[in-house]
């Protein structure tokens, strides 16, 4: 079946000869957190490694990382709302006149069947993005504290999502309902969010999640002071360290547990890192597992490839007030690998 919803939206395209901005579109936009302003610390690593870095994650660029990694004064966007009137949502996609913009799962395709009878809504918020409906971490880290910002009135609904295995027991931790999936039809009035920034809002989010969490437990405080080596799994990229079974018995001497999220509940996860000091893992997704319930006070040291490097988790340590460091590791003919004289000398800067 002819994909409608996006023939339409390239008839409005046309006419309007460009592609208009959401701000553009948007019948109203309020601000719900302003820009910020803020400094951020400088991430812990040994002399020589930014030498050793040959490539950067497709999502990042080497400026963005040496800002992030160097400090320094930094803004937060603001977080805002914006009133969309009689847009249409197909599949991924959202349209409303000239605009439209991905905030889903999946392609956007000439032909395509609807999942269901194209429904008529009122006014409803959408509470995903295309992030989080795309990466397990940012499912973790923006989508769920983003559920958290319409009222207990509003109907919030999500787009298409990746399946992702361990949604269902997070969501029942934080006690936060799945919305209703709207795969294809007509908003009267949808509400969309502007919700990147690492600002005081966010931070807030963070905190009410953070506490939930420890409720669902049964655990509002602790003097645990475990050190956790979280494995990646071969799940996601692959980025594979090559001595991991040499990294794991070095570390297991040294007193860390070993977390392998992959063969774990979500809960599982949370009460093996809950109030965790030190969280050491290779760069990536599963690193989300840990940010609500590693300690108040906690450290990450990630392991990073040398040819993928990236430390988008540095922005959460910085606003949760946390230290973040980094070990770039060496080439090796089945992903890389980590010099454990190396780590140790990093662990002792740590502390």
């Amino acid at each position: 079946m002819l994909n409608v919803q996006r023939l339409v939206w390239c008839m409005h395209r046309l006419l309007a000869r460009r592609r208009p901005a959401l701000e553009e579109v948007a019948s109203d936009s309020w601000e719900i957190c302003p820009e910020e302003k803020a400094s951020c610390q400088r991430a812990i690593f040994l002399e020589g490694s930014l030498d050793k870095i040959t490539a950067y994650s497709p999502w990042t660029t080497a400026e963005a990382e040496r800002s992030r990694v160097l400090g320094g004064q930094i803004t937060h966007a603001s977080t805002r709302a914006h009133l969309l009137r009689n847009a249409t949502i197909g599949g991924a996609w959202i349209y409303c006149g000239a605009y439209k913009a991905k905030h889903g799962h999946g392609s956007e395709r000439p032909f395509r069947l609807p999942k269901s009878k194209r429904p008529r809504l009122g006014c409803v918020h959408l509470v995903s993005n295309w992030p989080g409906s795309n990466f397990f971490g940012n499912f973790l880290m923006d989508d769920l504290p983003l559920a958290l910002v319409p009222d207990a009135n509003s109907d919030p609904i999500v787009l298409k999502t990746k399946a992702y295995e361990h949604e269902g027991g997070y969501r029942k931790i934080f006690g936060l309902k799945r919305p209703p999936v709207l795969h294809d039809g007509q908003v009267n009035e949808l509400i969309v969010y502007s919700d990147f920034a690492q600002n005081t809002s966010k931070a807030l989010r963070y905190t009410e999640l953070r506490t939930r969490l420890r409720e669902a437990l049964g655990s509002t405080s602790s003097t645990c002071s475990r050190n956790i080596y979280l494995k990646r799994g071969t799940t996601g990229e692959r980025r594979l360290v090559a001595n991991e079974e040499a990294l794991e018995a070095h570390l297991v001497s040294l007193g860390f547990e070993i977390v392998e999220p992959t063969t774990l509940s979500a809960a599982e996860v949370s009460r093996l890192t809950l109030d965790a000091r030190l969280v050491i893992s290779v760069e990536g997704s599963h690193l989300s597992h840990v940010i609500y319930s590693m300690a108040d006070s906690a450290a990450f040291l990630i392991l990073e490839p040398p040819d993928r490097f990236a430390t988008p988790y540095k922005d959460f340590a910085d606003r949760m007030g946390m230290r973040f460091a980094f070990l770039v590791g060496d080439p090796a003919s089945d992903g890389f690998s980590v010099d454990l004289d190396d780590l140790d000398r990093l662990l002792d800067r740590l502390g």
